[in-house]
């Protein structure tokens, strides 16, 4: 047979291969993933539990199945308790922020409006029919409270979220239950599954858990530490801007910034235009100036460090992390690049052949 002829058969048999594990994978994460959460979120917990579980049943006398069940209630115990304490905390800052909303409205929204209002008059009136020339605000003003009139539909789909709250609540049941006969049977569990396969698939499945745990800790690890520069320049320039030390707003807009398909923009941005238009003119400029630095610094260290710690090529991350969005929505933001960066490693090992 011609020597293109079986090059030609070959691509398109891996072709026609990796085209039907992207659909498996993309119908795995899309339609079962959501099905199968409570049993993931278990065995991750009980794959993090297991090694001081083991270590104490080994030092000591106490049955491992006891052990178990003391880490898995301790283990969710301490979560909850830290996450009522959070919710507690935002729960005041909301309730305090909606009890001060009718002085920020007089204070700041209204004249805002009436900014707005002034300016369309001088500059959009003759091309909007029927545009109060008053400029007092009352056009905006009556937008926002026709805005506000709609909001018992948006009631409407949060009491129907609402409604859901049965469902998460079975869900978290069976997330602990879950993680309770986890940490109890992992050991088993594995063996089980171990025994099941070749020792050529057992060897495959170690390289593929190691090359995740390795793709993980260096993605999220390049992260941090831009993560890390974002908050810096956000403290000095804050600091500057604010005349205080700003601590806490820059660690809290570095935060947004580290989450995946966000940045420091969703913060910054909005803040320079709403301190414009209230008139603050040096706040939205310093902002802006702020935004414009950290976005040009961070176009030449983000290269670097992801390059470092991943050994890829940056564009083959940003497209990636596109693919995901498009095909998941924002999980895929997070789990695409991870999945490229393990399917390059086993390649460059030579574990798997994605291009021969």
């Amino acid at each position: 047979m011609d020597v293109k002829v079986m090059k030609r058969r070959r691509f398109l048999i891996n072709l026609l291969y990796w085209a039907a594990i992207l659909a498996l994978v993309y119908g795995v994460l899309n339609y079962v993933i959501g099905w199968l959460l409570p049993l993931l979120i278990g065995l991750v917990i009980a794959r993090l539990l297991n090694p001081p579980i083991r270590f104490l049943a080994r030092k000591t006398r106490i049955p491992r199945k006891l052990i178990a069940y003391l880490f898995a209630v301790l283990f969710f115990a301490v979560i909850g308790t830290l996450l009522f304490l959070l919710g507690t905390v935002i729960f005041r800052a909301v309730r305090d922020q909606i009890q001060r909303l009718p002085e920020y409205y007089t204070v700041t929204v209204l004249p805002a409006l009436r900014q707005i209002e002034q300016w369309v008059m001088e500059n959009m009136g003759d091309f909007i029919a029927d545009w109060d020339t008053g400029g007092d605000g009352s056009n905006l003003v009556a937008m926002l409270t026709n805005t506000i009139s709609n909001l018992p539909a948006a009631f409407g789909t949060v009491f129907g979220m609402a409604a859901q709250t049965p469902v998460f609540l079975v869900q978290m049941l069976f997330t602990f239950l879950f993680t309770l006969f986890g940490t109890v049977y992992y050991e088993d569990a594995v063996a089980f599954i171990l025994r099941q396969m070749s020792e050529k698939r057992r060897l495959f499945l170690s390289d593929t858990i190691v090359s995740l745990k390795h793709s993980i800790v260096s993605y999220y690890g390049a992260y941090l530490k831009i993560m890390a520069v974002t908050f810096a320049e956000l403290l000095v320039g804050l600091s500057i801007i604010q005349g205080r030390f700003s601590i806490l707003p820059a660690f809290l807009i570095a935060l947004v910034d580290f989450v995946p398909a966000l940045g420091c923009g969703m913060v910054l941005v909005p803040w320079a235009v709403i301190s414009l238009i209230t008139g603050n003119t040096y706040m939205a400029v310093a902002l802006f100036i702020l935004y414009l630095i950290i976005f040009i610094i961070r176009q030449f260290i983000e290269p670097k460090i992801v390059g470092d710690q991943l050994g890829l090529n940056p564009l083959l991350m940003l497209v990636s992390m596109y693919i995901g969005f498009q095909a998941i929505g924002p999980l895929g933001v997070i789990i695409m690049p991870i999945v490229v960066t393990v399917i390059a490693d086993l390649q460059r090992h030579e574990k798997i052949h994605v291009v021969n």
